[in-house]
């Protein structure tokens, strides 16, 4: 257990929720007609109407959802306002001053909320109090606040609320004071909700997703995607050439780079028509509902090698994921099956305690250059300090109100510690496998490949830095372990490695003395590889033949005219250099005769090679 800024020990209440049955219904055999105030709702499970429960209830709700696409999902034909971009602060006071709308309902972004607050004031409307205040899917406090500063900014207005709640399916802990006295409301479902999920652990990530993709899911109708880095998404596209049955949903920005790159089918919200293949990124692993015609095939893509940040967290994410499909099909399936295919790493992690260690000093330097700004007088004196303070490292772990009050940023805080404990779930396979069983949500089966040649050689041989010499040697230790060969297949994997080919060809052409004897000199290895080549190509059965059936036994020749013909066959085999007029010899046992010109050689036998 974490020592500073540990988290709450709320008192758990359980909910029991029968099949077929919704959360309203849970709550009002408990006699709860509305969702109650000051808790943290666990729903345990996605899809059973948490959110639905509020926009039906009959009271004014303020729903703080963490995307755009999840709002427009749930605003789509009905009586609710979207706040987000282009949404302005005179809509919402129209919204709220219809009188035709008898309970309003209105969904915004964390980052749209001001206008909301701005609205009520400009309104004269008490906003804390006439409004339940509900953060769905509130796990992503924590998991997006790193990359998203704004998404905690109305924190410390929800509880100002009277009345307001956390809810998701995958809550977790939080540090933050002012939760204290808050119940967790833990939801009991009386029925076997478990998903089936195939664990695939590999250390040669694209070529496993290829055959998982092109081979075991040829006959799928339709494959959903879901992989947090745009750049990876396009790179297996390209790898698996299936552009253009590809569709990409992502964010705004990166529909405009992946635009630029050629990509057509890119969106920034969920829209029908489909493609078979579907790629998400992580804006869209929560909240919104995907509803089909037909059963797809679900696949969660992780490699640490592209990008770190693609990890898929089992007690969140990968429970979020498969909760976005909503239609029951025969045996109330929603999915033909659903996999997750990556690689592991050795990441560099930080402990509780040293995660500890490390913000009690932050911490400390910020307190210190708090008191100094507070007792200094000078107006210039005190903005350098300020300067100082924004620049410190635990600035990161507060946020600032709208009146310029600084405050702690508790999911700041709890994204910390969250992100090092995902870390240590991607280590090795075993304890990936072990962490999606305690998550209790899937029945786990596991595939676990292991290959000669993996992403982390590829990874070591990429690195910026790494000298050819340096490059060799980390090839040549993998090679020499193998020396029966690569296969053709596995070498492909390696084409973009820069030297790569020109590694392997020398070690497999000539040897791994001619590497030291060459003191790992480029170009020498190069000149060396090239008379390998030409020595080969020189006595290769096809050019040997063109020489013999051209040539007749016991028959003097004109030298000159001999390396004529030799030198016609060498350049049409793409041999490099100048044939000299002796180079015959080299194919036949030859009498030379210089009495006269022309010289002549009589070819008496074919030599053995």
């Amino acid at each position: 257990m974490r020592k500073m800024f540990a988290p709450l020990e709320l008192e758990i209440k359980p909910l029991n929720l029968d099949a077929g049955k919704w959360l309203k219904d849970a709550f009002q055999d408990i006699g709860e007609n509305f969702m109650p105030s000051n808790i943290i709702l666990d729903k345990t499970i996605t899809g059973i109407g948490a959110t639905s429960m509020e926009l039906d209830s009959e009271r004014d709700s303020i729903i703080i959802e963490p995307t755009v696409p999840v709002i427009q999902g749930k605003v789509r034909n009905n009586p609710f306002l979207a706040v987000y971009q282009g949404c302005g602060v005179n809509d919402i006071k129209s919204y709220i001053s219809n009188e035709q709308i008898k309970h309003k309902k209105l969904l915004s972004t964390p980052e749209g909320f001001w206008k909301i607050k701005k609205a009520c004031k400009e309104l004269d409307i008490d906003l804390y109090g006439r409004f339940f205040c509900l953060f769905d899917e509130c796990e992503k406090l924590t998991q997006d606040t790193d990359y998203r500063k704004k998404i905690t900014k109305p924190v410390k207005d929800f509880f100002s609320f009277q009345c307001k709640a956390f809810v998701s399916a995958t809550p977790l802990k939080v540090s933050d004071p002012r939760f204290a006295g808050f119940k967790k409301i833990k939801v009991a479902p009386q029925f076997d909700y478990k998903e089936d999920l195939k664990l695939i652990t590999t250390n040669r990530y694209y070529d496993d997703v290829k055959k998982y993709l092109l081979e075991d899911l040829k006959d799928s109708p339709m494959v959903f995607l879901f992989l947090n880095t745009t750049d990876g998404i396009n790179k297996l596209i390209d790898e698996l050439g299936i552009r253009e049955h590809s569709k990409i949903f992502c964010s705004a920005q990166s529909v405009d780079k992946l635009k630029k790159r050629g990509f057509k089918d890119v969106e920034s919200m969920y829209q029908e028509p489909l493609k078979k293949y579907n790629f998400f990124t992580c804006r869209f692993y929560s909240a919104f509902d995907i509803k089909l015609e037909q059963m797809p095939d679900v696949v969660l893509l992780t490699d640490l090698y592209e990008a770190s940040h693609s990890m898929i967290d089992p007690f969140t994410e990968a429970i979020q994921i498969q909760g976005r499909f909503r239609n029951k099909f025969e045996g109330g399936k929603r999915f033909k099956s659903l996999t997750h295919i990556t690689n592991t790493r050795l990441l560099d992690t930080k402990s509780e305690d040293e995660i500890d260690a490390e913000l009690e000093v932050f911490q400390n330097n910020y307190q210190h250059l708090q008191a100094d700004y507070e007792r200094e007088e000078d107006a210039q004196k005190k903005k350098a300090i300020q300067k100082d303070m924004e620049r410190i490292n635990f600035a990161e772990f507060t946020n600032e109100d709208d009146d310029g009050n600084v405050e702690m940023d508790y999911f700041s805080i709890d994204n910390l510690y969250n992100e090092e404990l995902v870390k240590s779930y991607y280590q090795n396979a075993d304890t990936l496998k072990a962490v999606y069983e305690n998550c209790g949500y899937f029945n786990v089966s596991h595939e676990k490949r292991f290959y000669f040649w993996g992403d982390n050689v590829k990874h070591k041989l990429k690195q910026n830095g790494v000298t050819f010499q340096k490059r060799c040697e980390i090839v040549l230790e993998i090679l020499q372990q193998n020396p029966d060969g690569i296969d053709a297949h596995v070498l492909e994997l390696f084409h973009e490695i820069a030297d790569f080919k020109l590694i392997y060809d020398v070690w497999h052409e000539i040897g791994l003395e001619i590497f030291e004897k060459k003191k790992y000199q480029r170009a020498e290895l190069e000149k060396e590889l090239d008379k390998c080549k030409n020595e080969k190509k020189r006595f290769c059965p096809e050019l040997l033949e063109l020489i013999y059936n051209e040539f007749v036994l016991g028959q003097a020749y004109e030298m000159e005219e001999l390396q004529r013909t030799l030198q016609d066959f060498y350049d049409r085999f793409g041999i490099k250099g100048k044939v000299k007029k002796n180079i015959v010899e080299d194919y036949y046992e030859v009498s030379p005769s210089y009495n006269k010109k022309p010289y002549t050689y009589r070819l008496n036998a074919i030599k053995q090679i």
